[in-house]
C-alpha cells in the first residue's frame, strides 16, 4: 500500500515579508534559499520504510522530518533536486 502524499507544491524561494516586519525601505519580498524546492506531507503506510527509501533514492539535498499531525504519524518532505522530485512523484503519487 502506498503512503498518502498531501500538499505537493513547488516553492521558488521568494517569500512575502509580513507587514508588521517590513522596514521603511519598501521591500516586501525576500529570497530564502532554504525553502526553495518541492514540499509535501507524507502519511506512511506501515509496510514501507519511507525514511530508508528516501535515503537510498534521493541523490540531491532533501529534508525528511518525522512528525505527528493530530496524533497521526507523518513526514514533512522538502526535495531540492528536479530529478529527485520527478522520481518521488512517479513513485508515490
Amino acid at each position: 500500500m502506498k503512503p498518502f502524499v498531501n500538499h505537493w507544491r513547488y516553492d521558488d524561494g521568494w517569500h512575502d515579508i509580513p507587514v508588521l516586519l517590513r522596514k521603511q525601505d519598501g521591500v516586501t519580498r525576500e529570497y530564502r534559499e532554504e525553502i526553495k524546492g518541492w514540499h509535501c506531507w507524507v502519511y506512511p503506510s506501515s509496510d514501507i520504510d519511507f525514511e530508508n527509501w528516501m535515503e537510498m533514492n534521493m541523490k540531491g539535498e532533501y529534508d525528511c522530518t518525522f512528525r505527528f499531525n493530530s496524533g497521526n504519524p507523518m513526514y514533512t518532505v522538502l526535495i531540492t533536486d528536479d530529478e529527485d522530485a520527478t522520481l518521488f512523484k512517479l513513485t508515490w503519487m
